[in-house]
């Protein structure tokens, strides 16, 4: 548990925005940079590296079942 702790405080401490259930008082907005990007946490060693990944275009067949307005 305190290695997910460490992972979700690190990720939380260097997203400076709030959306969705992350809200930060500091950083009260939307900053579309985080709308394309996720954090990776991974251990190295004895430390928590986090790093910002691009995130991966949906595929098209599963955006036509999201844009589906049954």
């Amino acid at each position: 548990m305190l290695a997910v702790s460490e992972a979700v405080a690190l990720s939380a401490l260097a997203r400076k925005e709030s959306r969705g259930a992350h809200s930060r008082v500091d950083y009260p907005n939307y900053d579309d940079k985080w709308g394309k990007e996720n954090n990776v946490v991974s251990r190295e060693g004895s430390e928590m590296r986090l790093k910002q990944l691009p995130i991966a275009e949906t595929p098209s067949e599963l955006k036509q079942i999201l844009d589906d307005p049954k």
